[in-house]
């Protein structure tokens, strides 16, 4: 296959370290707009491949990273696993070196006639980080930290021998055609009786991230929605956090303008990523940027409040467009007097042409 530097693109840089991938994954904007349960089974998928990586930052085959090993490791169905791994590898965090398949489903095997040794192939993948996003981290920090230990090889099974099911798709498609998949035989369910069954827990209120909260209840409730999903703000009680962002708030803020604020400068460029040992003092200084706590004016217009302002300005064009339209269609039949007369004056010309004798009098 050749050293890693040929294969990866020029847009995109091997991760140097776990830690710095997982912050990677979390900052891309895209997840921000997402549910709640979605981040969460996308940090999921991502912690279980970094447990399955070797140095180089390439997931190892003989460590268990098929799909149903890794689906079943997450906690998550092979449908989300497969849909998370389709979002890394549009995002640039994710890059395939080799595609899984099994002799029956290889071209050089001839539908599994041919055996060519090899086995079943488990797919391999590269942590990589886009390098903009790259340019922005304190990489020296980031490695400091530590992860959980890494899953052990087997010690007798080689990494070409791992059962089926394995990863048989090309790059660009995200599942596995169902018609593929063996069925597995499973044991009868105990029945359970209908005193037995639990009783279905209440939906979890959840603040909406577009909707500025008003009164102390609501602003409580926003922080409780950031804490889910930022695993930095978990270090902060609901309370603290809400004291430190009660100013935005007050201006119109809400919870997406907050994950916004918190990773990004007024002119759109990347802060510097990094653990802060102390989350208030590090939140309060890049709200700072934004905002100026002693007046409580913004500094810059809100992400939320620009979006508000082009949907106006949309809205005023299109009504002026409309409005334009409408006056060129009323004015469109009605005719000028002079331009009419001399019509009339130039068809009479020609009426009075045609009554002439073509060849003179008779």
């Amino acid at each position: 296959m050749g050293s890693l530097n040929e294969v990866i693109p020029e847009r995109l840089a091997a991760a140097s370290s776990p830690v710095l991938w997982l912050r990677a994954v979390e900052l891309i904007p895209d997840a921000e707009r997402r549910r709640a349960d979605w981040r969460r089974n996308l940090l999921k998928v991502a912690w279980v491949l970094v447990t399955c990586v070797g140095p180089d930052m390439v997931t190892a085959p003989h460590r268990g990273a098929t799909w149903e090993l890794l689906a079943a490791r997450a906690g998550v169905s092979r449908r989300t696993f497969a849909d998370r791994l389709r979002w890394l590898r549009e995002h640039g965090l994710l890059l395939t070196l080799v595609t899984g398949s099994t002799p029956r489903l290889r071209a050089s095997c001839w539908g599994g006639r041919v055996d060519d040794g090899l086995g079943n192939l488990a797919a391999e993948y590269l942590l990589t980080v886009p390098r903009p996003m790259l340019d922005s981290m304190d990489v020296e920090e980031l490695d400091r930290l530590d992860l959980p230990a890494r899953a052990p090889a087997p010690a007798e099974d080689h990494w070409q021998d791992v059962p089926w099911p394995v990863e048989t798709l090309p790059v660009e498609v995200s599942r596995t055609p169902m018609g593929f998949m063996v069925p597995v035989e499973k044991e009868d369910p105990v029945p359970v009786r209908a005193r037995e069954t639990p009783s279905p827990t209440k939906p979890e209120r959840t603040w909406s991230s577009t909707v500025t909260p008003g009164n102390k209840d609501e602003m409580l409730q926003a922080c409780e929605r950031l804490r889910t999903d930022d695993l930095l703000l978990r270090k902060l009680s609901a309370r603290h956090l809400r004291s430190l962002l009660r100013l935005l708030f007050a201006a119109g803020a809400t919870v997406s303008d907050i994950k916004h604020l918190l990773h990004f400068r007024p002119d759109g460029t990347f802060w510097a990523v990094g653990l802060p040992r102390r989350p208030g003092p590090w939140i309060r200084w890049r709200l700072g940027a934004w905002m100026d706590y002693e007046t409580g004016a913004l500094r810059a217009p809100l992400p939320s409040q620009r979006q508000a302002e082009a949907n106006r300005r949309r809205l005023r064009e299109q009504a002026e467009l409309a409005d334009r339209t409408a006056r060129l269609r009323a004015g469109r039949g009605a005719p000028d007097p002079a331009a009419m007369t001399e019509l009339r004056a130039r068809l009479e010309a020609v009426r009075e042409r045609a009554r002439r004798p073509r060849y003179g009098a008779a």
